[in-house]
């Protein structure tokens, strides 16, 4: 298994002088949605992927109902997920109601084989762009000069 990644400059300051570092940032290859999961599982077993595809949608159900009411969900193999929660810090213990508490983030677990895996994963250099072609930060570089002239 081999993830690609690019350098990035990045900038920022650092004992109020600004300093500018190269640093590795990911390469992905894009998202795969519930269709392309139920094909890939069904693939590998003899269930139909419409079934899969079933499955995993009542997946989400369970998961947005179960951590509404309070739940941790655990996936073996894949992690637990979690919901955490916020308020204003208050002298007084009653003054924290229901209404002041807020849905900070979902949280993340993984499962503890699953780090293993991606432990050990090789990293490679993603390869350079073919000559003429037209890449995401020559798009991003032509929108800031675009935005810099105005």
């Amino acid at each position: 298994m081999a993830y690609f990644y690019r350098t990035r400059k990045k900038c920022y300051i650092k004992n109020e002088a600004k300093e500018e570092k190269f640093f590795a940032v990911p390469v992905t290859k894009g998202t795969l949605g519930m269709e392309e999961i139920a094909k890939e599982i069904s693939s590998k077993s003899i269930a139909k992927e419409s079934a899969i595809l079933a499955v995993l949608k009542e997946l989400s159900i369970i998961m947005k109902n179960k951590l509404g009411d309070g739940y941790n969900l655990k996936l073996d193999g894949i992690g637990t997920f979690g919901v955490a929660i916020t308020s204003l810090g208050f002298d007084k213990e009653e003054n924290i109601t229901p209404r002041r508490v807020k849905f900070s983030k979902m949280t993340y677990r993984a499962d503890r084989d699953l780090v293993d895996v991606l432990q050990d994963m090789k990293f490679v250099k993603e390869p350079p762009a073919p000559k003429g072609a037209i890449t995401k930060e020559m798009i991003r570089q032509k929108r800031k000069a675009k935005r810099n002239r105005n």
